[in-house]
């Protein structure tokens, strides 16, 4: 256990509540809705989201990705389809967003796609549980302006699972699961390479499965446990740490000290999690913050958005509620559990930018000055 990484989880603890700003920017309708997995970014006077968008359930036959964009985000434009779901052997296939990568000329949105087996199918949609998926790729659409996108097509790009940062050395650092991409491209256009942490057949099981979509695996005594949706922080001597969301009430974590050629094997923090995707990342004063629900129970019900603040990266012991509403959802779905989902974090112009969904059906931005943390 690495007892280093921490957020002194109490659950008496009275974290007092953020003043934030909150624009929706999506809400569901009884032909969609699921919506889910939002990326935020930057690019040449805009904010730009995008996010996966379902009829029904989470993951289905059909998603597409859909994008909105906003000049003082607060003011965004009507959601538009960025990339429609596609045909695929026995049903449409999936398409979810991975991350957003420019390099102030271009915007390139990455994505995920896959499909169902035909046994995994009633009618055209999937069945419950995370079994069956197939024919899986990446594909990427590029911008100059914001608004005339390329053809998506098949791209080589690693990691993903939120934008990519520059570790100290300049090199690009993308988080995904138990494997990552890297580029020392400075524009992140080309050179990607993958990089793996655990071995997928570590520890000797070639399919594990925890029950939340998640087939990467560590080990706690004799059980596997899922790891997937990973974020980094590197601290000043230069370790790089990945965090990784698991199956257990943890996060847990790998390091590197050889610029993320190479990392240790995964093993538990002591830092809590609700068994979802969180965000990491540096303020301009030099703080460490993590954005995501530490609350451990009840599992995946992700009742709060909290910040936690850390001084070297690895100790967090400020804590904030940015969000604590207990939303209900308005239509039923599959795997459409949780409140606050998946938030996707950009510093910039002295706020904290956080996209996220609620319930899985309704994306919501919020923003909180730095000043104020």
């Amino acid at each position: 256990m690495i007892r280093e990484i921490t957020n002194h989880y109490d659950p008496g603890l009275k974290r007092p509540k953020l003043c934030t700003e909150q624009f929706v920017l999506w809400e569901p309708t009884a032909d969609w809705g699921y919506a889910h997995h939002a990326q935020l970014v930057w690019f040449k006077g805009r904010y730009y989201c995008m996010f996966s968008s379902g009829r029904f359930n989470e993951d289905d036959t059909s998603q597409r990705i859909m994008i909105t964009s906003s000049e003082d985000y607060t003011e965004w434009t009507a959601p538009q389809v960025l990339v429609d779901s596609r045909p695929g052997v026995y049903a449409d296939a999936v398409l979810i967003p991975k991350t957003f990568v420019t390099d102030g000329n271009t915007l390139t949105a990455h994505l995920l796609t896959f499909e169902y087996t035909e046994d995994w199918l009633v009618g055209v949609n999937r069945k419950p549980g995370s079994k069956g998926r197939m024919n899986w790729g990446s594909l990427m659409t590029r911008t100059t302006d914001g608004v005339h996108w390329s053809d998506p097509e098949p791209a080589e790009f690693y990691g993903g699972n939120q934008k990519p940062r520059a570790l100290q050395s300049g090199r690009l650092l993308s988080p995904g699961g138990v494997s990552h991409g890297i580029t020392d491209d400075p524009t992140g256009l080309t050179g990607w390479r993958k990089v793996e942490c655990c071995d997928r057949r570590y520890p000797n099981t070639d399919v594990p499965e925890d029950g939340d979509g998640t087939t990467s695996s560590g080990v706690v005594g004799n059980h596997t446990v899922g790891l997937c949706e990973a974020d980094f922080v590197q601290i000043e001597d230069g370790t790089i740490w990945m965090l990784m969301r698991s199956g257990t009430n943890y996060l847990w974590a790998s390091k590197s000290t050889d610029d993320g050629e190479t990392w240790t094997l995964p093993e538990p923090t002591l830092f809590t999690d609700n068994r979802t995707k969180f965000a990491l990342g540096r303020l301009p004063g030099g703080k460490y913050f993590y954005v995501g629900t530490p609350d451990p129970f009840p599992p995946r019900t992700r009742p709060v958005l909290a910040l936690s603040l850390s001084d070297n990266g690895l100790d967090y012991t400020q804590h904030f509620l940015l969000d604590d509403t207990q939303y209900k959802g308005k239509f039923i779905g599959l795997d459409k559990n949780g409140i606050y989902g998946y938030p996707s974090v950009l510093v910039r112009d002295g706020y904290l930018h956080v996209v996220f969904s609620i319930c899985k059906e309704t994306i919501v931005a919020l923003r909180v000055p730095c000043e104020t943390l």
